[in-house]
């Protein structure tokens, strides 16, 4: 191999290597940028948020299906979740089965989540129904028209925190009620503001103690149930699918203009690093023409 051939290669191998080192710079001020701009920084990969509709209801979209506690016969409080998801010819005709059902139960629609269009929309809607009615009700979903490709129900028994909330929002109020009698015959200024510190402490305790407490009592009556439908095969519609050749020229034009800005935005970077690449490329040179005056 002669030495302008070896000039060649090692000037190429120079200039992609620069090249490489330079598109990742750019990627990672771009990125870097792009995220500053909007507000955003890196993110974790998505640990488990659950669908869309999973909507949630928690600021974070969780299942539609809420956490409802149960009164069973024995005394023992359940939390109960339902969900079920279908495939349906006509949307808007199974929300109205669903309404239907809901007369027939005292059902309530909490929510609707209506997302998507044409061929591609989807429909979640949230029912409360009375805790006694949920299983048949949920089982009278089930036979909608359509398929299901879907459904669960998922129960937590949540008794024991329930006995132990309840335990200790006793014990707490039968401490407040020795610390009030200490605090009626307390006679100096620092037992009083010692027994009034502790006092206050035990009472924030009870509040919130009572406050869960609440919570679970409120939830006895009712539990929710999760209700998604999609359309199936037999639901496409082909002309639902509008054709809009000037929309699709103006998203060809504006992609053009993405790839020239970009490719302006590359020339601009590699004037700025035109030194980086030609100092290695000028030391090759060097190298090069001693080698030919030497022999």
């Amino acid at each position: 191999m002669n030495k302008k051939a070896l000039f060649i290669i090692l000037s190429i191998l120079v200039f992609l290597g620069i090249m490489f080192f330079v598109s990742i710079l750019i990627g990672r001020v771009r990125y870097q940028t792009s995220t500053e701009e909007s507000g955003y920084g890196y993110i974790d990969s998505y640990s488990g948020v659950e669908p869309s509709f999973l909507p949630s209801f928690e600021g974070e979209k969780r299942d539609l299906a809420s956490d409802e506690l149960v009164n069973n016969a024995d005394g023992s409080k359940v939390q109960k979740n339902g969900s079920i998801s279908f495939l349906v010819e006509k949307i808007d005709d199974s929300v109205e089965s669903v309404k239907i059902i809901n007369t027939k139960y005292s059902g309530q629609i909490t929510n609707i989540y209506d997302y998507g269009r044409g061929n591609d929309r989807v429909v979640t809607v949230t029912v409360k129904v009375p805790v006694t009615d949920f299983e048949s009700y949920y089982e009278e979903v089930r036979d909608i028209d359509g398929e299901v490709t879907y459904a669960n129900i998922s129960t937590t028994d949540v008794t024991e925190e329930y006995i132990d909330i309840t335990s200790r929002l006793k014990n707490l109020k039968s401490v407040e009620t020795q610390l009030v009698g200490i605090l009626e015959g307390a006679e100096s200024i620092t037992d009083i503001l010692a027994v009034q510190k502790e006092l206050n402490t035990v009472r924030g305790e009870i509040e919130s103690y009572e406050q869960r407490k609440r919570y679970f009592d409120s939830q006895t009556d009712y539990s929710y149930i999760s209700i998604s439908f999609s359309i199936d095969k037999t639901g496409l519609n082909i002309s639902e699918d509008e054709w809009k050749p000037w929309g699709e020229f103006k998203a060809a034009l504006n992609s053009l203009v993405s790839v020239l800005k970009g490719f302006v935005n590359m020339t601009i970077w590699l004037l700025v690093f035109s030194p980086v690449v030609l100092i290695p490329v000028g030391v090759v040179l060097y190298i090069v023409k001693r080698k030919k005056n030497t022999t």
